[in-house]
């Protein structure tokens, strides 16, 4: 039983009158939707991601909505397992190449930024660099306040530059 505004609601009790103007007013608002979506597709030129893609998906999308989705709880706890060494054992090598101690914030902006640039902040708050720790990188970009950036597309740069370097000088990537 539907309950609509607090009131049991009983759709086989319902006039056939009132069910057809509801199901006409549903229709109509569908079709205006439907209208208003194509031409925001047609716009953005995604027809064909629609019509390949979306569109044959959403049968798998609606069954999955209904039955869930299998998970095999074992072969996810495996792979868990496998992606905590892993960052483990990045911790580690990240920790010793920098010559870091072991209770770094690895999380702090502060102490990336000492990490990944050696630099720091002065007693005046400024930004100077520190030779005797870290990576010692050169921060290309800053942030606003005059900071070595660290977030996510300056460190994706900073990667590619140390990846880049390393096939330079034919170290292994990994």
């Amino acid at each position: 039983m539907l309950t609509v505004e607090g009131k049991k609601f009983d759709w086989k009790n319902i006039p056939l009158i009132q069910c057809v103007e509801g199901n006409a007013k549903d229709t109509y608002a569908t079709a205006k939707v439907y209208v208003k979506l194509l031409e925001e597709v047609r716009q953005k030129k995604l027809e064909k991601l629609y019509e390949k893609l979306i569109a044959p998906l959403t049968v798998a999308f609606r069954d999955m909505e209904f039955e869930g989705l299998l998970i095999d709880e074992n072969k996810m706890n495996e792979l868990d397992q496998q992606l905590q060494e892993k960052i483990k054992l990045a911790d580690i090598a990240l920790r010793e190449a920098a010559g870091l101690e072991d209770d770094s914030n690895l999380n702090s902006t502060n102490q990336l930024v000492k990490i990944i640039y050696s630099f720091e902040k002065n007693d005046e708050g400024e930004w100077i660099q520190v030779d005797d720790f870290g990576l010692g990188l050169y921060p290309f970009e800053f942030t606003k306040k005059g900071a070595p950036s660290t977030n996510e597309e300056t460190l994706t740069k900073v990667k590619a530059m140390v990846e880049e370097e390393f096939t330079a000088r034919g170290l292994k990537v990994e």
